[in-house]
């Protein structure tokens, strides 16, 4: 954050605040008497503003998503290879890279479902058919019923363990999620989906996205997708491409739709 941007990140940080309830957690300033950047800058609080205002379009308004997350502070933060983290009323971004829209939702997601004690992801996880054993993933694995090593993912195609219950959790997902792979689990799918439900055929910053998640499995096995590398896409269609290649067809579109609605309760 440059000191010239101060004014425009105040009043920005003042908005995220009142509009949904997101303290920013600053790393820049002059405390110290001299003018410290940090690693945030104007376009990434643009960047959150306008994506968290895209998500609370979709789930009900502002008011909503602070009740669904009941406040969160952001901060940037090493955490690893990880784009971002989420917990309970926190969400941090890397301050390795800049973070997407995408992220942003994801992210959001995670705190979502941690004010709810993560019984959000449990009550997809039910809705869509979806269990988790690890002992039965695991004896999967070993019986060679799996599209993953043993006891990890392999960097070839059609090893990453995207098949159900082929993945570190032992979660055996139900219907048809957007992708999976080794670290897969109802979490994680809980946030895919919400950032799915957001980005699908909305003409939002996240629509492109969600389409090419969906479209990768029209490729031919071992194709190489511009953005996820290559895989037997063909094979796996079976598993994660909808009903004409319309997500809205999925039952994880059809949970997104009645929980934001109210047709749910948890």
């Amino acid at each position: 954050m440059h000191q010239s941007d101060l004014p425009y990140a105040s009043e920005k940080i003042a908005r995220l605040k009142s509009e949904f309830e997101v303290d920013i957690d600053k790393d820049w300033g002059d405390d110290s008497g001299s003018w410290k950047d940090g690693f945030w800058d104007k376009d990434e609080l643009d960047r959150l503003h306008n994506t968290l205002a895209c998500l609370a379009g979709c789930i009900g308004g502002p008011q909503k998503l602070k009740e669904c997350t009941g406040g969160v502070t952001v901060r940037k933060a090493d955490i690893g290879s990880h784009g971002g983290e989420a917990l309970h009323r926190r969400v941090a971004f890397s301050t390795k890279q800049t973070f997407s829209a995408w992220t942003v939702v994801h992210e959001f997601a995670h705190a979502w479902d941690a004010n709810f004690k993560w019984g959000l992801s449990r009550a997809l996880e039910k809705h869509t058919g979806g269990f988790t054993s690890r002992p039965l993933s695991l004896l999967k694995r070993l019986a060679g019923w799996s599209d993953s090593a043993r006891f990890g993912e392999e960097n070839k195609p059609g090893r990453h363990g995207r098949l159900p219950g082929c993945n570190a959790a032992g979660y055996f997902y139900g219907d048809k999620p957007s992708g999976s792979n080794w670290k897969f689990n109802r979490i994680e799918d809980f946030a895919e989906s919400v950032a799915m439900y957001v980005g699908w055929e909305r003409n939002n910053d996240l629509s492109a996205w969600a389409k090419e998640r969906i479209d990768r499995y029209l490729l031919e096995d071992g194709a190489r997708h511009k953005y996820f590398g290559v895989d037997n896409w063909a094979y796996y269609s079976k598993y994660f491409y909808p009903e004409n290649g319309d997500y809205t067809r999925t039952k994880r579109w059809k949970f997104m739709d009645d929980l934001v609605k109210g047709r749910i309760s948890i």
